[in-house]
């Protein structure tokens, strides 16, 4: 099959990747021709990663810094060499995981071509979490836009993906009659299990070195405070532990709040900020953690509809997670994750891991047998079944 994916962000630049990519890539290592379009949005930052075996493709782009403006006005520049990459690429499957430029993609889609919409985040939230220093009625504005083009996505796609239950009964609420799958979020495994000797052993000994890590975009939809709340407790009996942060920080604001908390009590040589690092340097520090932790908000909607990758990522390397209660998390019983709500059960989670190497060992092999289930391999299998069941109907869709 051609496949053309549009991805939610700059695929080679972007602080993270997109629900899609990963999966795409494992589906051009299964022999089809994958192409994805390239937005140059973070055109002066530096590369994060390469395509594998997918193909970009380049259109030209009208730059501008601010993310929605940015996707608004290049849909309408970028629609006409769309429609020409669609017809001589002969395309067969557009994948769309961009609600304005996706949409645009499935407007100047034949009717032969199946249109997928990936579903991936719960995006009116994700939109307005931009412009939280804005005014109510902004933020409430971008809400409202960012839904009615999300339902217009699902109106006019073929076939609708989600990475979790509640955005797929969130697809049936917009439209009953939709066909749509679940595929969830992954994680590639082969890096990961390779390394499995050189994973660190943890060791009740109350003076030996501790690590826990979190990882991934930074920005406040993560609660850092609640962890380091624990971290001032936990010092007291493993006064060699560290919480290393990794990962791009979205907003400085929040940044130095974080490094404020760390400053005021005296968590500075427990604590490493690193920033964005490199897949091997992230490797080599999620090989060295003895646990690892999700600390997202849930206060806010997203939290409802939440399956993070780092739960994958995480799992993949054999790591005891501890975890703010999300429904999507609790709902797949995992073994491997430990829920808190607050410093006090982050605390007694956390000791419970560093000071008893059998249970530590035991939600070890739980994890990775979870992260054998989502490997990005089994997903890219799923998704093929899925689209080989569906391309002989797009052209009796009713777009």
């Amino acid at each position: 099959m051609n496949i053309l994916v549009i991805p939610t962000n700059d695929w080679m630049r972007a602080p993270g990747h997109g629900h899609i990519d990963c999966i795409a890539e494992r589906l051009a290592e299964r022999g089809h021709n994958v192409y994805a379009w390239y937005f140059d949005l973070y055109r002066y930052e530096q590369v994060k990663r390469r395509p594998r075996r997918v193909k970009l493709v380049r259109p030209r782009t009208f730059w501008v810094p601010d993310p929605s403006v940015f996707y608004t006005i290049n849909a309408f520049v970028q629609s006409p060499a769309m429609f020409k990459a669609i017809r001589d690429l002969r395309i067969d499957v557009v994948i769309n995981e961009n609600i304005i430029n996706g949409l645009a993609s499935f407007l100047v889609s034949g009717r032969q071509v199946l249109k997928i919409f990936d579903f991936s985040d719960y995006f009116p939230e994700s939109a307005s979490i931009y412009y939280t220093n804005s005014s109510q009625a902004v933020e409430k504005m971008v809400e409202g836009v960012s839904l009615a083009i999300t339902k217009l996505n699902i109106k006019f796609s073929n076939v609708c993906l989600a990475v979790c239950n509640s955005l797929l009964n969130t697809i049936k609420t917009i439209d009953r009659t939709k066909t749509s799958y679940l595929l969830t979020n992954g994680t590639d495994t082969r890096d990961a299990f390779s390394s499995r000797t050189e994973q660190k052993q943890t060791s009740g000994d109350d003076s030996s070195d501790k690590t826990m890590v979190i990882m991934g975009v930074i920005d406040n939809w993560l609660d850092l405070i609640t962890p380091l709340s624990a971290l001032n407790t936990l010092v007291v009996r493993y006064p060699k532990i560290k919480l290393v942060i990794i990962g791009p920080w979205r907003k400085e604001e929040y940044k130095r709040q974080v490094k404020e908390f760390v400053q005021v009590h005296g968590l500075n040589s427990y604590v490493e900020i690193t920033g964005y690092v490199s897949d091997k340097r992230l490797s080599e520090y999620l090989k060295l953690a003895d646990c690892c932790i999700m600390p997202y908000e849930t206060s806010n909607f997203s939290s409802i509809i939440r399956l993070p990758e780092k739960l994958f990522v995480y799992s993949a390397y054999g790591k005891p997670i501890l975890s703010t209660p999300l429904p999507e998390v609790a709902a797949l019983r995992t073994e491997h994750v430990f829920f808190y709500h607050d410093a006090a059960e982050l605390v007694e989670a956390a000791s419970s891991i560093l000071a008893d190497q059998n249970v530590s060992s035991r939600m070890s092999a739980q994890a990775r047998n979870f992260a054998r289930e989502h490997d990005f391999k089994a997903l890219a299998e799923r998704l093929e079944q899925i689209l080989l069941a569906n391309i002989s109907r797009a052209p009796a869709q009713n777009n």
